[in-house]
């Protein structure tokens, strides 16, 4: 997904960066393996709790993981039956490299939150977020030296559980959005008619027929895959990209194959089941960001403006105010809904929002993104917190 409404980013260092590998949070000696946590990114379900490793992240469901000896990491869990294996969760006592990714901080601690700086290099900005796992964490943006679109190139930075990477591409365009199915099956857009296949090993182009600018994407398998830009509204049904609409779109949320939902960057909250787009109309201008779980929606935009749909009604819970600003990004899982933006991280419940009374510092947080096991903040600036759920 894309969360950044803007395109210009902020200065910072150069280079191909890679930090972070002491380990801050050592295991306590003795004890079983911990638990590992497999499945379908975008609902937890579908893959196996292994005691002891993690089971395999992929469309189809993750085999147990071997249990971790006392004293000593987890195993890797089996993969899927087309995912890549899952990493072996640390076992108490023993541990990866640099801990368990679940409690490895890089940065400082600001109550639960780890809040810690991933240096991209040049004239950069980060724009889209997604987190698979602890040790599998995308952050994409692109390099502003050279200009803004169509001239700003692609860098991505890569978090293993102990380490974030970042990859400065001249070769590739500005990239504002990400979405994977598994470690080896991530989906990386941008600013051209392409979008970008992940297998493990290399990012390889994806022609996207009549895109142009994409700037969102999401989707329930490694075979269904939605995008969004200005070209259209695309899917990719595990063989090829094609249009599926006409309509523009800043946002995608997949839900399910008949349930899709896209933020129009305009005015309207659009929506797919199956068959047919039908649109609905939620403010006068800028309409950024959408999420639902299958029970319910949430969509938000420019002015603080934040809508609720449940009962196959929209309910406006805040109009647009007079702001040029507003919220960016939604993401939930469970419970655990939160919407970003304008210098905020409020928590969402049916038709109310709160601030978050335990989050890190006040930043300009622009992505947030929920996994089966924590929450991610991220900022254009290169800024990331992140807890526990």
């Amino acid at each position: 997904m894309s969360k950044g409404s803007g395109l210009l980013g902020l200065a910072v260092s150069v280079l191909v960066v890679a930090f972070g590998c002491e380990d801050n949070n050592p295991a306590p000696d003795g004890g079983a393996g911990a638990t590992g946590r497999g499945g379908s990114p975008t609902t937890g379900s579908g893959g196996a709790f292994g005691a002891g490793g993690m089971a395999g992240s992929s469309p189809a469901a993750g085999a147990p993981g071997t249990a971790g000896a006392a004293g000593a990491a987890g195993a890797a869990g089996a993969s899927g039956a087309t995912g890549a294996a899952g990493a072996g969760m640390a076992g108490a006592g023993g541990g990866s490299a640099c801990g368990d990714p679940l409690t490895h901080c890089n940065g400082t601690m600001s109550g639960a939150w780890c809040v810690e700086t991933v240096p991209p290099g040049g004239l950069n900005s980060f724009m889209g977020l997604w987190a698979n796992r602890p040790d599998d964490v995308w952050f994409v943006g692109g390099d502003f030296s050279t200009g803004i679109v169509p001239n700003a190139t692609g860098m991505y930075a890569h978090f293993d559980g102990c380490t974030w990477t970042v990859t400065p591409r001249p070769d590739l365009p500005q990239l504002l959005g990400v979405w994977g199915a598994s470690p080896g099956d991530v989906w990386i857009v941008g600013s051209s008619g392409n979008a970008f296949h992940w297998n493990g090993s290399a990012l390889a182009p994806v022609p996207v027929p009549g895109a142009t600018i994409l700037r969102s994407a999401s989707g329930t398998s490694g075979s269904d895959v939605w995008a969004v830009g200005t070209g259209g509204l695309f899917h990719w049904n595990g063989g090829a990209w094609s249009q599926s609409s006409a309509n523009t779109g800043n946002d995608v949320w997949a839900v399910a194959p008949n349930d899709v939902w896209v933020a129009s960057g305009s005015t309207d909250a659009l929506h797919f089941d199956g068959t047919t787009w039908t649109g609905t109309t939620l403010t006068d201008f800028g309409l950024f960001t959408i999420w639902s779980d299958g029970t319910q929606a949430y969509a938000g935009g420019e002015g603080e403006a934040l809508f609720h749909f449940a009962g196959g009604t929209w309910t406006t819970l805040q109009g647009r105010g007079g702001s040029s600003q507003g919220f960016t990004d939604i993401g939930g899982l469970g419970t655990d809904i939160l919407t970003v933006g304008n210098n905020q991280v409020v928590r969402l419940s049916g038709n109310t929002f709160t601030p978050i009374t335990d989050g890190p510092p006040a930043h300009g947080y622009e992505m947030v993104w929920v996994s089966p096991t924590q929450i991610w903040l991220g900022a254009l600036d290169g800024t990331i917190a992140h807890r526990s759920r």
